[in-house]
């Protein structure tokens, strides 16, 4: 795993690849930012730094992003924490986009979550 700075000396990632991890060091106050590679497919894992003492949870964004074939998934989790070694993930909001990796949809889809704009509340029913 790399961190957001650490990745951008990889010769091999893309170019929206590299804007999109500039763009997201926006929330790394707020967010652990992590980033795993395998050939043209892309991890980057947000993991919210503060616990939400109410709930006993924080929110992790899983971000999964393919060259070939083009596409992204956003993942929003609230993670729940009974204690320190011991976490359950209880899935809130998914969106998985084909043919298209624009950075800055990406970034507008995080952006998006962490304001609790999208996924705020979960459904069953979803998306209906």
């Amino acid at each position: 795993m790399y961190e957001v700075d650490h990745i951008k000396s990889l010769i091999d990632v893309p170019d929206n690849i590299s804007n999109l991890l500039t763009e997201l060091k926006e929330f790394k106050e707020d967010f652990n930012i992590e980033v795993e590679t395998y050939k043209d497919r892309y991890k980057i894992t947000l993991l919210e730094s503060t616990v939400n003492s109410q709930l006993n949870t924080t929110r992790c964004i899983l971000m999964e992003i393919s060259e070939n074939p083009c596409s992204y998934s956003i993942h929003l989790y609230n993670k729940h924490i009974k204690n320190s070694s011991n976490e359950e993930l209880k899935k809130i909001y998914e969106v998985k986009v084909e043919g298209e990796n624009d950075f800055r949809l990406i970034k507008q889809d995080v952006k998006d979550l962490i304001e609790g704009k999208k996924g705020a509340t979960f459904s069953f029913n979803y998306p209906l």
